[in-house]
């Protein structure tokens, strides 16, 4: 391998990257007609646009419905409203992740319950769920982090075990 651009080796990339992100002028007249709205969301949401997504996205995966929300924080709390967790369960997380992933369980006051990671990948390691669990345990949230796959099969597997989502 020849030397590094910052070490004097020939970079691969001469022009600058693209900005990100990348839009044309109909996505900002769409934005455009939202923020002009003054809707911007709310359940069920006054903005046209808004639904409409939601509407399109459910279908686009064969969904009955659809919900906007305003980041990964709200739909990972939304989806341990929907599965009943509640003040004082425990929600099993990873102990390296976004902040989103202990949050969302504490805004419903609910413990996460902090899971070590595999030293290969990163991801939570299976093979301590299970000393995690208790009687309050609702849920396991498992993170892909970084292009690792958390291995699904054992967290389902030991989720089902103790009926838990």
């Amino acid at each position: 391998m020849g030397n590094l651009a910052i070490t004097g080796g020939e970079a691969l990339r001469q022009e600058p990257w693209p900005m990100w992100p990348p839009y044309t002028e109909r996505e900002k007249e769409l934005l455009l007609t939202v923020l002009e709205s003054h809707n911007w969301g709310g359940y069920p949401s006054p903005n046209f646009q808004a639904r409409r997504f939601a509407e399109e996205f459910a279908k686009y995966h064969g969904a009955k419905y659809g919900v906007c929300a305003a980041n990964g924080t709200v739909t990972l709390e939304m989806a341990l409203r929907a599965l009943g967790v509640e003040a004082g369960d425990e929600v099993i997380v990873p102990s390296n992740s976004w902040v989103a992933t202990a949050a969302c369980a504490v805004y419903l006051n609910a413990v996460p319950v902090f899971v070590d990671l595999r030293p290969d990948n990163f991801t939570i390691d299976h093979s301590k769920i299970e000393a995690a669990i208790t009687e309050k345990t609702k849920a396991i949230i498992p993170v892909h982090l970084g292009s690792s796959i958390a291995d699904m099969d054992a967290i389902m597997e030991i989720a089902n075990k103790h009926n838990v989502f």
